[in-house]
C-alpha cells in the first residue's frame, strides 16, 4: 500500500499509514518512500524517511545517496534553502558517488557544521570505511572509522 500510494504521489497518505501501522516497518518501506520522494521532489518526507530508514538499518548508505538525489532534484530555490542547512551530506554524499574507493572526501564550509550533519559524518565514515575532513568556521573535522577528531566537542 506504501508503494501505491507514493508512486500516485499520496506521500502524506503514505506517512500516516506508516505512522497508523501496527506493526514495525520494515527497511524497505523507508526505502521506497524515499524513493517516491525524488520523483514527487518531496523533501520534507524525504528526510522523514531517511530518518527512518537510517534508524532501522544503521549502516545503509543508500539512504544518503537516495536523500543527496532528492536533493539535487528540486527547485533552485528549495535548493538554496537546503544548502544552507545540511549541505555537509549532500556534499559527502556526492563524494561517495564521485571519488574513487578510498580517497578522501573534503568538504570546506564557511558556515559551522550542525550536529546532525557531524553525526552523519561519523557514521558513513566508518560505515564506507572513508575518511571525511570537513573544515567549518571553527576547525577541521577529521572524521575516520566513526569518530572525529574534535572528540565531538566542537
Amino acid at each position: 500500500m506504501v508503494d501505491l500510494l507514493s508512486r500516485a504521489g499520496k506521500l502524506d497518505e503514505a506517512v500516516d499509514l506508516i505512522k497508523k501501522s501496527p506493526f514495525k516497518p520494515h527497511p524497505a518501506i523507508y526505502g521506497t518512500l524515499l524513493g517516491a520522494c525524488r520523483i514527487h521532489k518531496n523533501t520534507k518526507i524525504a528526510e522523514f524517511a531517511a530518518k527512518n530508514l537510517l534508524d532501522l538499518d544503521p549502516t545503509s548508505a543508500a539512504a544518503y545517496v537516495q536523500l543527496a538525489n532528492v536533493y539535487a532534484d528540486v527547485g533552485e530555490a528549495e535548493k538554496k534553502q537546503l544548502l544552507l542547512r545540511h549541505s555537509e551530506k549532500l556534499a559527502i554524499a556526492y563524494g561517495l558517488m564521485k571519488l574513487p574507493p578510498g580517497v578522501p572526501i573534503r568538504v570546506f564550509k564557511n558556515l559551522r557544521i550542525c550536529a546532525d550533519c557531524h553525526r552523519a559524518a561519523k557514521c558513513i565514515s566508518e560505515i564506507e570505511k572513508r575518511e571525511i575532513i570537513v573544515r567549518d568556521t571553527t576547525r577541521f573535522h577529521h572524521f575516520k572509522d566513526g569518530s572525529c577528531s574534535c572528540r565531538d566537542y566542537w
